[in-house]
């Protein structure tokens, strides 16, 4: 049975604008699991994040199996974005909205979907395996081969995203296929948490013989540590 555990933390913010979901049916063998992370230059982005954990709860619950599910992974996250468009006022220049990463698992596989810079992780045996790709200027500078992968960690676009929910046209989400082994790592986590994790960290993190208080001693251990600015950090694991 897959093993899962989960962060959250405001940094240094007065805040916290993110939100998670933990969503498990063993009889199924089904999971979900999702952050948000509200975009904090725009009004409400806390009720942003958590109109699109509330929605993605609401779909989960009224499902049936998805008989296919990157078709499902699309169909909520519009519904994630109509919830979130609802909360802004016709012709507001800034409307809420709110970044956007689920992973769902199930005894065939596993499926993400994303729109933003929160990410998915998936980490094995032999290290990195694959990561989705940010919705941001500094992911789009990366693919163009304008910067490093070391000077992306301090672009000064890491934070400009290119797609969210609640925009005024449908995001484009992007949806991806993975295919676990036993023992693999999953990460899903904004911005302001895996910016503060290395290879290492989740090479530990693997490893580890419980997930819940490992995450919870390296989580804190970065943070102490993490400059004063740190956004707000949250994560979720799961290890098949």
């Amino acid at each position: 049975m897959p093993e899962y555990s989960y962060f959250t933390a405001l940094g240094n913010r007065p805040d916290n604008q993110d939100r998670l979901l933990v969503l498990a049916d063993e009889f199924r063998g089904e999971y979900l699991f999702a952050v948000a992370d509200g975009m904090g230059g725009h009004r409400s982005g806390a009720e942003a994040a958590q109109a699109a954990i509330s929605t993605l709860e609401n779909c989960w619950l009224e499902r049936a199996v998805p008989q296919h599910p990157p078709h499902w992974i699309q169909e909520v996250i519009l519904r994630c974005h109509r919830a979130v468009r609802i909360l802004g006022a016709p012709n507001e220049r800034s409307p809420p909205g709110t970044t956007l990463a689920l992973l769902f698992v199930n005894s065939e596989g596993a499926w993400s979907g994303h729109v933003g810079d929160t990410r998915v992780i998936h980490y094995s045996a032999a290290g990195l395996q694959d990561r989705t790709r940010d919705h941001s200027a500094t992911e789009l500078k990366l693919a163009a081969g304008r910067i490093s992968k070391e000077e992306a960690a301090t672009d000064p676009d890491l934070n400009r995203v290119t797609q969210a929910l609640g925009g005024r046209g449908p995001p484009e989400a992007s949806v991806k296929n993975w295919c676990p082994k036993d023992g693999d790592l999953f990460c899903v986590a904004s911005d302001g948490a895996w910016s503060l994790l290395s290879d290492d960290d989740f090479r530990i993190l693997r490893k580890s013989p419980q997930l819940r208080p490992a995450l919870e001693r390296l989580m804190e251990r970065r943070l102490s540590h993490a400059p004063a600015g740190q956004d707000n950090a949250t994560l979720v694991l799961l290890r098949k």
